[in-house]
């Protein structure tokens, strides 16, 4: 059982079994340098970046000086 991988892809949707936890809850749901959608914090599919959705003029700020 421990052979098994606890995070990856199924049919190009990621998956994450791991135990969850604060750091990585926050790293996918309230982080101005990851994009809109990203992979659940926990669970299968996709979570919204809430920071995104709350901050939207300052997350695009922040993210086109990522890019250059």
């Amino acid at each position: 059982m421990e052979s098994q991988n606890k995070q990856g892809k199924f049919l190009k949707v990621p998956y994450d079994w791991r135990k969850p936890t604060k750091k990585r809850f926050k790293s996918r749901t309230w982080n101005p340098d990851a994009p809109f959608i990203t992979k659940r914090w926990f669970g299968w599919g996709f979570d919204y970046n809430l920071y995104a959705l709350i901050h939207p003029i300052k997350w695009h700020k922040d993210r086109s000086k990522i890019k250059k």
